[in-house]
C-alpha cells in the first residue's frame, strides 16, 4: 500500500528550477511495452534524457547512477490530452487554483509526464509554454492549444478570460491564420449547433479546420452530439473530444471514423466520476487523490449536498454512463484511436489524479488494459509528435511502479517514482 503523506506536502518538494538529465542504468525491471502489448524483464539504459536501449550491463565507463528495479514495473509516462490547467474546481464555489505552473509540477507526482492544456489565459500559456521549453520552468511538459475558438457568446465565452470568436468561414481563416502565429499543438473549436449556446456554423468550422491544416496543426473539435461529430469528420478533423450521453453511436459512424483516422480524446472522468466522487467509499480515498488534493476540495465532496435539480439530473447518472462507456467500446472496437484526456478543472476531476481514473474507466468500457495504456502513452505521443514509449530512441519519461497495471490497471496509482527526460523528479510519492 503507498503511505499516506500529508496533503500538499509534495507540492512543495519539486519547485526547485529543474537540472539536466541525469544517465540511468535501470537494472532488472518489468518493462511494460503498450507498443507492442509485452511485458519483458530487462534493463533500460538513458541517455542524455533518451532511451538508448537495454544492455545486459552498463557501458564502459558508465558515469551515471544504476537503479535496482527487481520487483518493479516500468511504463511510459502518462499523457493527459484534455486538461483546463489553472487548478481544481469542487462544490461550493469551492476553488484550488495554483495555475499552470502548479499544476504542472502535481502532473509529474501523478505519473503524468505531459499534459495538453484546451484553454485558458493565452499569453500565460503561452508564456510558461516557451519557458519550459528553454529550459527554464519545471514540471510536466506543456502542450496548448492557447485559445478555444468559438462563436460570439458561445462555450468558453462565460468564464470571464478572453478567447477567440468567430462567425464566418473569412473570420475563421483570418483567427486561425493570426493564433498559428504562436504555434498552437492544436487549434481548438468549440461545434455544437444544437447545444444551449451559440456555435459556430459548419461552414466556419470547416473553413478552420482547412485553415489550421494548411499550418501543419491538428485540430480538436469540443462536440456535443454524434451528428457534431459526422459534422466534424466530414470538416477534416484530426479529433473529437467527449462523448455524447443522449444515444449510441451509429455503427457507420463508428467506421468512418475509423476510416478517416479520426482520434476520439473521451474524457470518461467528466462524464462520469462527480456521482463517484461525492459517494461512499470514493475514489478520493486513494493515497494517491488524498497526496494530490487540497483539504477544502476534498471536504467539498465530502460534505456535498445535491439541490433538487442535481437530485433529479442525478437520478440518470448511471445510465448516461453505461452508455457512454458503451460508446467508448463500439468505437475502440471498430478501430478509432482512443487518446486520454480527463477535462480535468471541471467538477468531478482532479488534476493529475483523474488521468488514473480515465485509464480505469477505458477498462471498465471494456477496453485492455494495454489498450488504455496505449491511450495514454505511445498513441497520445504519436498525436502531439513525439516518441512516448519504452522503445530505444524514445523519449525517457518513465512512471516506475510497484505492481502491473496490466493484472490491474489501478495500480498505476502506486509510483515508486517518476523519470521526466531522464532526470529523476525528486519527491515522488513511493510505496
Amino acid at each position: 500500500m503507498m503511505k499516506t503523506l500529508p496533503r500538499l506536502a509534495l507540492f512543495a518538494v519539486t519547485l526547485a528550477a529543474p537540472v539536466g538529465a541525469q544517465d540511468l542504468y535501470l537494472a532488472g525491471a518489468n518493462i511494460v511495452d503498450p507498443a507492442k502489448q509485452e511485458i519483458r524483464r530487462a534493463n533500460l539504459l538513458v541517455l542524455d534524457g533518451t532511451i538508448a536501449g537495454e544492455p545486459t550491463a552498463p557501458p564502459e565507463n558508465f558515469q551515471g547512477a544504476t537503479i535496482d528495479l527487481a520487483g518493479k514495473w516500468i511504463i511510459p509516462g502518462l499523457v493527459d490530452l484534455h486538461t483546463h490547467s489553472y487548478g481544481n474546481m469542487a462544490p461550493g464555489n469551492t476553488f484550488d487554483s495554483p495555475g499552470t505552473a502548479g499544476v504542472a509540477e502535481r502532473m509529474l507526482q501523478a505519473g503524468v509526464t505531459a499534459f495538453l492544456d484546451l484553454f485558458g489565459l493565452e499569453d500565460a500559456l503561452y508564456t510558461l509554454r516557451e519557458r519550459q521549453r528553454a529550459g527554464e520552468a519545471p514540471g510536466a511538459d506543456l502542450f496548448a492549444s492557447l485559445s478555444c475558438l468559438t462563436a460570439t457568446a458561445g462555450h468558453c465565452t462565460e468564464y470571464g478570460i478572453p478567447t477567440r470568436t468567430m462567425n464566418s468561414p473569412d473570420e475563421a481563416r483570418g483567427v486561425v491564420a493570426d493564433l498559428a502565429q504562436k504555434r498552437p499543438d492544436v487549434v481548438k473549436v468549440v461545434y455544437s449547433p444544437t447545444g444551449r449556446m451559440p456555435s459556430v456554423d459548419k461552414a466556419t468550422l470547416t473553413a478552420a479546420v482547412a485553415t489550421a491544416s494548411e499550418n501543419s496543426i491538428k485540430t480538436v473539435i469540443h462536440i456535443n452530439t454524434w451528428q457534431d461529430v459526422r459534422d466534424a469528420l466530414e470538416a477534416g478533423a484530426s479529433a473529437i473530444t467527449h462523448t455524447p450521453s443522449s444515444e449510441p453511436v451509429p455503427e457507420d459512424l463508428a467506421k468512418l471514423m475509423a476510416a478517416r483516422g479520426m482520434r476520439h480524446i473521451p474524457t470518461l472522468a467528466v462524464h462520469t466520476d462527480f456521482r463517484h466522487f461525492v459517494a461512499e467509499p470514493s475514489p478520493l480515498d486513494s493515497p494517491l487523490a488524498q497526496a494530490l488534493t487540497p483539504a477544502n476540495v476534498l471536504a467539498a465532496y465530502r460534505e456535498y449536498e445535491p439541490s433538487e435539480s442535481a437530485r433529479a439530473h442525478a437520478a440518470g447518472a448511471a445510465e448516461r454512463e453505461a452508455l457512454i462507456l458503451a460508446s467508448v467500446k463500439a468505437l475502440s472496437d471498430a478501430g478509432v484511436t482512443m487518446l486520454t484526456g480527463t477535462d480535468s478543472g471541471n467538477y468531478g476531476t482532479i488534476q493529475g489524479f483523474s488521468m488514473h481514473r480515465e485509464l480505469y474507466k477505458l477498462v471498465q468500457a471494456g477496453l485492455s488494459p494495454w489498450q488504455a495504456l496505449a491511450a495514454a502513452t505511445v498513441d497520445a505521443g504519436e498525436f502531439l509528435g513525439r516518441r512516448y514509449g519504452v522503445a530505444a530512441g524514445d523519449e525517457a519519461n518513465l512512471v516506475v511502479l510497484e505492481a502491473s497495471p496490466i493484472e490491474d490497471i489501478t495500480n498505476t496509482e502506486r509510483i515508486a517514482f517518476v523519470i521526466h527526460h531522464g532526470r529523476r523528479v525528486e519527491g515522488n510519492i513511493g510505496d
